[in-house]
């Protein structure tokens, strides 16, 4: 085990809590953008942003897949016992501080997924009301095209 294991440990786990704690922004900024802006090309930026983070987060996830094969660490990560076969590589400081670092990421990444969930339920209903809206307009317009077949009044444009 090389000795810069433990600091490339802590970089790693440093980087993936700025992503999502980025990603967590973004997704406030979706929300806005669906409920309060209705703005689509502002939502698309976003949605372009968040998928570079996205992308980040798998190259991380390699590197993560080096630094474990180096620490001799079999468990697969996200899986039970994995943090605790990681730990036993490290000292005992390097494994307390790794430990709270940790703790602040599981969080960061739950509240996250409930972020992404209550976007994606905004953008469905915002979704739906679009939709509700152009089958509206085409009644509008079919109906207005009878009207005119019927010999109603005349359009000229």
């Amino acid at each position: 085990m090389r000795d810069d294991l433990p600091a490339r440990i802590k970089n790693l786990l440093s980087t993936e809590l700025g992503i999502y704690a980025t990603l967590r922004t973004m997704v406030s900024r979706e929300l806005e953008a669906i409920v309060l802006n209705e703005d689509m090309e502002e939502l698309l930026q976003i949605l372009q942003e968040k998928q570079a983070l996205i992308s980040r987060l798998q190259l991380l996830a390699d590197s993560w897949g080096e630094v474990l094969a180096e620490a001799g660490v079999e468990e697969v990560r996200g899986m039970d016992g994995f943090w605790d076969q990681l730990s036993s590589c490290l000292p005992a400081p390097y494994a307390d501080e790794f430990a709270a670092i940790l703790q602040e990421t599981r969080s960061i990444s739950e509240d996250l997924m409930k972020a992404e969930a209550h976007a994606q339920e905004a953008l469905e209903k915002h979704v739906d009301e679009l939709r509700t809206k152009l089958a509206s307009m085409t009644r509008g317009r079919d109906a207005f095209i009878g009207y005119t077949k019927m010999g109603g009044s005349t359009f000229e444009p």
